[in-house]
């Protein structure tokens, strides 16, 4: 199973079936919603991903929600994986860094659309208990997912991938960071001797 968690695989079976979305956007959308605390059961996510995709005709497919599950299963792991195993879904170092750009672009639009949508249907304000140091990341992220490689500065291959790796590290941090902050703060029973609803 863990051969088949791979950007190009599950890219590619994503675009055999028409999807409108990558994998790297796709899993931007499934880490959004379980960075806020969403609990996903498989039929959920199934059906909140064909939607995503575009791909609801196919929702009796076997090898579609075998897909699905997978990306799922995979991710709640090691999101959960106290060795900080966690990657983004995005292309090997042999795609051009034009589009592995592109592609982690995609990733933060996808977290940030699952997110907003996740806490949309909390009833909770956008910014209820959110720490600084999170909503910081979340504006970062939000200018990422405009990201493209900058014809303005000049940096030759090797800074540009140096870059490359410091801004997937980056990304990689922000996500446990909000997922510690929201999802398992939420998750966490309250004290009751504290009436405050308020997360710190």
């Amino acid at each position: 199973m863990t051969d088949l968690y791979d950007f190009h695989f599950i890219n590619d079976q994503l675009f055999n079936l028409g999807s409108v979305n990558s994998a790297a956007e796709l899993q931007g959308v499934l880490c959004g919603r379980l960075c806020a605390g969403e609990s996903l059961s498989d039929a959920a996510w199934l059906k909140a991903a064909l939607e995503y995709t575009d791909l609801g005709h196919l929702s009796q497919r076997e090898d579609v929600e075998a897909l699905f599950s997978l990306l799922l299963a995979r991710t709640q792991e090691l999101l959960a994986d106290h060795q900080y195993a966690f990657q983004l879904l995005l292309p090997n170092d042999a795609t051009s860094l034009s589009h592995r750009t592109q592609e982690l672009g995609a990733w933060c639009e996808g977290f940030l659309h699952g997110l907003g949508q996740a806490i949309g249907k909390s009833g909770l304000s956008p910014q209820q208990g959110i720490s600084k140091e999170v909503s910081g990341a979340l504006k970062d992220m939000a200018q990422i997912s405009q990201a493209g490689v900058d014809g303005d500065v000049e940096l030759d291959e090797d800074e540009n991938e140096a870059y490359w790796v410091e801004l997937v590290e980056y990304v990689k941090v922000a996500v446990l960071t909000i997922y510690s902050d929201i999802a398992l703060e939420r998750a966490a029973p309250l004290n009751p001797s504290d009436d405050s609803n308020t997360l710190h």
